[in-house]
C-alpha cells in the first residue's frame, strides 16, 4: 500500500509540475485577471502572489483527495467479500471525503478574505 500511495502522490506532483508550466504562459484561467497584471509569481502584488500560490496549493491538495476515492473506489471493488478490505475502503472514502470538504472551505476561506482585503 505505501508504495501505491508513493507512486500516486509521485504522479500528482509531476503533474502538478507540467500545469504550473502550462498556466505560466499568461493565462487568464488561473487567476480570473488580466494576464498583463498578474502573469507570474513575481509580477504582481504580495497579496496575489500568496493567493496564486495557496490556490495552487489547494487545488494539488484537491487532486490528492480525489485520488484517494478512486484508490479507495478501487479497493472495494476488488475486494471480493473481504469485509476487512471493504471496511478500510470505507474508512479512505470517509476521509478522502472529509479532505474534499475542506480544501472546499479553504478556497472559500482564502477567496473570501482576499476580496475583503481588496
Amino acid at each position: 500500500m505505501k508504495n501505491s500511495i508513493k507512486r500516486i502522490s509521485s504522479s500528482i506532483a509531476l503533474a502538478a509540475l507540467f500545469v504550473n508550466s502550462a498556466f505560466a504562459q499568461g493565462s487568464s484561467f488561473v487567476t480570473g485577471q488580466d494576464p498583463s497584471v498578474i502573469g507570474a509569481v513575481g509580477k504582481g502584488t504580495l497579496g496575489g502572489n500568496i493567493t496564486l500560490i495557496l490556490n495552487y496549493f489547494l487545488g494539488i491538495l484537491g487532486l490528492i483527495a480525489v485520488a484517494f476515492l478512486i484508490y479507495a473506489g478501487v479497493l472495494m471493488v476488488t475486494a471480493g467479500g473481504n469485509d476487512e478490505q471493504v471496511t478500510k475502503a470505507r474508512k479512505i472514502i470517509m476521509y478522502g471525503v472529509a479532505g474534499i470538504v475542506i480544501v472546499l472551505l479553504s478556497w472559500t476561506i482564502v477567496s473570501f478574505v482576499t476580496s475583503a482585503l481588496g
